[in-house]
C-alpha cells in the first residue's frame, strides 16, 4: 500500500438506544450517536458505537501508511473494559481514585465488514472529543494503550475545537486504549498530565496583572531616581 496520508470523515445518525461506557465510578453518560452505515462507496468512515462522548461533531482521524479507504470503529467491548480494568490495576492497585473511560479501537476495510490484522506500517491519528465525564479533569488526563495487561502510555495533545475540549493521540497498533484520570494527584488548570496543550495564542487575551505590576514598579523607581538625583544638584549649586 502506498505511503500516503488518509483524510477520514466521519458520519452520525440519531441512536434510539444503547448501554453506557466507562467504569462505575461515573464514567457513564448519555450519547446519541449510532454507527453509521458502512459506506458502499469510497471513502474512509468513523464509526462511534460507545455513549459518554458528546460533541461527536469534532472527531477526525488521519490514516497513515496508506492510500487505502478505511472503517474506523471505535466502540464499547467487554474485552476492552477487562484489559483495560487489569491494565490500571497493575499501575495502580486499585481504581478508587482513577475515573478512566475504556474503548476498544478497529481498524475494518472500507466495508467495515472485515477487520484488518495485518497492520503493519499503518497507524491512526484521532481527534476526540473528551469523554462527558473527562472534561472536567482537562490536562490532567492521560490515554494509554493496552499491551500485555499493562499500560501503554501515549503523548496526547489537548485542543479547544469550536468550545470543545478534545485530545488528539495516535495509535500505532489497534486494540483496547483508556482516557484516564488519577484524582489524587491533580493539578490546576488545563497544563497539567502528561499531554501537551495547544499553545496557539488565542485572541482577546489581556496582558496579564503581573506585568501591569512590573512595569509599575519600574516606572516608580525611575522617577525616585531622578527626584533624588535633582535634590543633589540643587545642594551642590
Amino acid at each position: 500500500m502506498p505511503a500516503e496520508n488518509v483524510t477520514v470523515t466521519a458520519n452520525y445518525v440519531t441512536k434510539t438506544s444503547g448501554s453506557n461506557g466507562g467504569n462505575s465510578g461515573g464514567n457513564g453518560g448519555g450519547n446519541n450517536n449510532t454507527p453509521s452505515p458502512s459506506p458502499s462507496t469510497g471513502g474512509t468512515t468513523v464509526v462511534i458505537d460507545k455513549n459518554g462522548l458528546s460533541n461527536t461533531g469534532v472527531v477526525s482521524a488521519t490514516v497513515n501508511g496508506s492510500s487505502d479507504n478505511f472503517v474506523i470503529k471505535i466502540s464499547e467491548t467487554s474485552e476492552a473494559s477487562e484489559a483495560v480494568l487489569k491494565a490500571l490495576l497493575n499501575q495502580y492497585g486499585n481504581v478508587d481514585n482513577i475515573v478512566y473511560f475504556p474503548m476498544d479501537i478497529s481498524l475494518y476495510d472500507s466495508t467495515g465488514s472485515k477487520k484488518i490484522t495485518d497492520t503493519t506500517g499503518l497507524s491512526v491519528t484521532v481527534t476526540l472529543p473528551l469523554p462527558d465525564s473527562m472534561i472536567q479533569y482537562a490536562g490532567n488526563n492521560k490515554v494509554a494503550a493496552i499491551s500485555n495487561n499493562q499500560l501503554e502510555s501515549l503523548a496526547p495533545k489537548f485542543t479547544t475545537i469550536n468550545g470543545v475540549a478534545c485530545v488528539t493521540f495516535t495509535c500505532t497498533h489497534f486494540s483496547p486504549y483508556v482516557i484516564y484520570a488519577d484524582t489524587s494527584t491533580l493539578t490546576g488548570g488545563v497544563t497539567g498530565g502528561n499531554g501537551t496543550i495547544d499553545s496557539t495564542p488565542k485572541t482577546g487575551d489581556g496582558i496579564q496583572p503581573k506585568y501591569f505590576l512590573a512595569l509599575g514598579l519600574g516606572a516608580g523607581s525611575v522617577f525616585l531616581f531622578l527626584k533624588k538625583d535633582k535634590k543633589k544638584l540643587r545642594k551642590a549649586s
